[in-house]
């Protein structure tokens, strides 16, 4: 059907930053057959609204010759490929744009597809995930039955923190037992697509392939490379220092774009305190900002002051994940956080320090819990339960720390009468030694109620004089400190016989 069609030229690979300038050099040129668009899910979003109203400028013509369609089973794409062999009527331009696409998903990179699996399960949406899932399954070459504790951490597991819970795959196949869905026989549909683009299509149909993940190791990326065009929207998200420099020039774009609309300027302070609450997340990040502008009203400037009225901290502070792991024993997960904290930036000592001080912080809970006023608690209390009896309790134990690291402080200027006579003038102390912090925000303090109850008194001494040692190695042996971290990590959470 296609036969008539002349040899395609090679075309470009574009990244988002040159997209208007590209569409701009269209009258010169002519549109690609096919385009791969993919990276971070609101741009390609975005970039693929711009070409289709570059192919098909009049929305009413859009409403009838630009159709939408997602990949749900193996066989959808031998109907996908004979649509886009089927002329259009009066020679129209058509345009199909496979819409998240699984069609570069494997082993290698399938961490995004299961995000939006748990995000489904997350949103109460079984059904939506359930093709999803079904999908992976394929492209894994597994069935429902092979599902067994080995094979799904084997080859269902990612390197996201929350990859050692794998409920969500039990709750994913009983879903599709239950509804009797089943796993599509196993097929190549990148394989069908590639030759598919390497034919040809008719001359006015157009195909947009939209994304998050691709493997350009794949024929079918090379396929696409060679035949159409490539437009990149991702954006690094690493946690090193140039990674974040990147996302920050990224964001302020986006932002200034918004902003211009609304007549309105975010100073540099907003705009950080901004990244610093959200973290890299471009949708997050340009919702939020839409409220910060609802709220700033008349004002045309935007300050600090109107982002903390209006934004709450979304942004997970790596080093938490850190030391929530570890307080929870899982050696797995803390492994994982060790390396990628190293990997994405962070010194070695900044690492151990913080392992140090939840150790302490551990051991400041212990304390209270031995004392005369930690009788009240037990393990597996509730959290109001904790709020009305305990946490009073802790502000009178927080009291009277404070109270003797004071006698002590001026002690050493004099006498006990001295002690006494200057103890109310005395400078406020600041101290580690303090578990209610900010009592005003109770959770985090109960949290680590809980996690105190995985070790005993003598494990958390133990603990910190291995970060002591660990301190010392590092300073002095030219050890490799990945090695010196994982091993402190291992004998930390190993529990003792």
């Amino acid at each position: 059907m296609a036969a008539d069609i002349p040899p395609l030229k090679k075309m470009p690979e574009i990244p988002y930053q040159s997209l208007k300038q590209y569409i701009k050099d269209l009258s010169k040129t002519s549109f690609a057959p096919v385009y791969l668009i993919f990276g971070e899910e609101f741009l390609y979003q975005q970039a693929v609204r711009e070409i289709v109203n570059a192919i098909i400028p009049d929305s009413a013509v859009q409403r009838h010759n630009y159709d939408v369609v997602h990949q749900k089973e193996q066989g959808d794409m031998v109907d996908i490929i004979d649509r886009m062999n089927t002329y259009s009527f009066f020679s129209e331009k058509k345009v199909i744009e496979l819409r998240d696409a699984t069609l570069f998903v494997s082993k290698h990179n399938q961490d995004n597809q299961v995000k939006k699996i748990r995000q489904n399960l997350d949103n109460n949406e079984p059904e939506k995930a359930a093709p999803l899932f079904l999908s992976l399954l394929s492209r894994l070459q597994l069935e429902l039955s092979d599902l067994t504790d080995t094979t799904i951490n084997d080859k269902l597991t990612t390197e996201d923190e929350s990859s050692s819970d794998v409920e969500w795959v039990r709750r994913m196949a009983a879903f599709c037992q239950e509804n009797h869905l089943s796993v599509p026989v196993a097929g190549d549909d990148a394989e069908r697509l590639k030759s598919a683009i390497e034919r040809g299509f008719p001359q006015n149909n157009f195909l947009i392939i939209s994304t998050d993940t691709v493997d350009k190791r794949k024929g079918l990326y090379k396929a696409i490379k060679n035949c159409g065009t490539i437009i990149d929207c991702s954006v690094a998200k690493g946690n090193k220092k140039a990674d974040q420099e990147n996302q920050r020039q990224f964001l302020r774009h986006q932002a200034n774009q918004l902003l211009s609309k609304h007549r309105k300027q975010l100073d540099a302070q907003a705009f950080e305190l901004m990244f610093q609450m959200i973290g890299f997340d471009l949708r997050s990040f340009i919702s939020n900002l839409e409220k910060v502008i609802d709220y700033a009203d008349a004002r045309e400037n935007i300050t600090t002051k109107e982002v903390q009225e209006v934004l709450i901290r979304t942004k997970l502070d790596p080093v938490y994940e850190l030391t929530g792991a570890i307080s929870e024993r899982d050696t797995v997960k803390s492994l994982y956080h060790v390396n990628s904290l190293l990997s994405s930036g962070y010194h070695y000592l900044q690492v151990l320090t913080a392992i140090a001080n939840q150790i302490r912080k551990l051991i400041n809970t212990r304390g209270f819990l031995e004392s005369s006023l930690g009788g009240n608690w037990h393990a597996g209390m509730g959290y109001d339960q904790f709020k009305n009896q305990i946490l009073p309790l802790v502000g009178k134990y927080d009291a009277s720390t404070l109270h003797q690291l004071q006698n002590h402080q001026l002690a050493f200027k004099g006498t006990s009468d001295t002690v006494r006579q200057d103890a109310k003038n005395s400078p406020k102390i600041t101290t580690d030694l303090i578990i209610a912090k900010n009592p005003n925000n109770p959770y985090p303090i109960y949290q680590q109620f809980l996690r105190s109850e995985n070790f005993t008194t003598n494990e958390l001494f133990r603990a910190i004089n291995q970060t002591h040692q660990a301190d010392v190695r590092l300073k002095t042996t030219g050890q490799s400190p990945v090695r010196v971290l994982e091993e402190l990590v291992l004998a930390i959470c190993e529990k003792q016989p």
